[in-house]
């Protein structure tokens, strides 16, 4: 592969058993991988991102022969940014196969369409997918159905918070094609960074929709927002999100996550 070094085989090796890593963990593998294999590793913050940058590049424009690419994908909850190595010719949901059962893949299917379809929120109750699991061809029971949920959390497909789901970065990011194509008339883009937006708020005179932080970023510091959609310009109705402290509450719950696997892990 042209191009590419050991310290890029050892970052790629890294994400193909990970998968998925936000970007500080991102920026340790980087540093990891230019030690060890000797690389230049610059102490200016702005030059080293713009080598990491370059890094990737080059490790893209290498992988795209066999349909893959690290992608970046950006939390609906807090507006920090994930990536993950994507296979760019399969967006379906049965690229989780080797994981999950025909029965389990049903079931979140199921999920994502209630998610997409029904919900005006981008989330489901749990009480409402034990609900999903009497329209599946082979009935789950309620703990399969609740271990399901613990393990998709668990790989970053979904969210848990208070008993609500929704779908995690990674699921938006590797799925975002799917669900635009499977439903065109129900999944929305947001106005400001044209990604899908299943979390957000939209606009109380037409149908312009912005992911939260989105919304934080597009209207900080104006005393009367507006509707950015072109021909509306409606006062926007709804309290702006404050980023910082959505973040700060999303480090926590991620703390108490971890934890909690911590603890089912040494219960068994």
């Amino acid at each position: 592969m042209k191009g590419i070094r050991r310290s890029h085989q050892m970052f790629i090796q890294c994400f193909m058993s990970r998968g998925f890593l936000d970007a500080k963990e991102v920026k340790h593998l980087y540093k990891s991988c230019c030690e060890t294999f000797g690389d230049a590793y610059l102490a200016d913050e702005e030059e080293r991102r713009k080598l990491l940058l370059e890094f990737v590049l080059t490790i893209n424009n290498n992988l795209r022969q066999f349909h893959m690419e690290i992608k970046k994908g950006v939390s609906e909850e807090d507006g920090s940014n994930f990536y993950g190595l994507v296979n760019m010719s399969d967006n379906n949901i049965t690229r989780l196969a080797s994981d999950y059962t025909t029965n389990e893949l049903e079931l979140f299917k199921k999920i994502v369409e209630f998610i997409v379809v029904e919900s005006a929120t981008g989330e489901i109750g749990s009480i409402e997918v034990v609900n999903l699991t009497e329209k599946l061809d082979r009935r789950m029971s309620k703990n399969d159905a609740e271990n399901l949920i613990n393990r998709m959390e668990e790989d970053k497909w979904i969210r848990v918070k208070q008993g609500r789901i929704s779908l995690g970065t990674r699921a938006i990011l590797e799925l975002e094609q799917y669900i635009l194509s499977v439903y065109p008339d129900s999944a929305t883009i947001c106005n400001l960074c044209n990604k899908l937006c299943l979390k957000g708020q939209t606009c109380g005179s037409c149908d312009c929709k912005l992911h939260f932080h989105c919304a934080s970023r597009l209207f900080r510091g104006q005393d009367e927002p507006k509707c950015p959609k072109a021909g509306c310009g409606e006062i926007w109705s709804h309290d702006i999100p404050n980023r910082d402290v959505t973040m700060r509450s999303t480090a926590v719950e991620q703390e108490d996550r971890h934890s909690r696997t911590r603890k089912r892990k040494l219960r068994h």
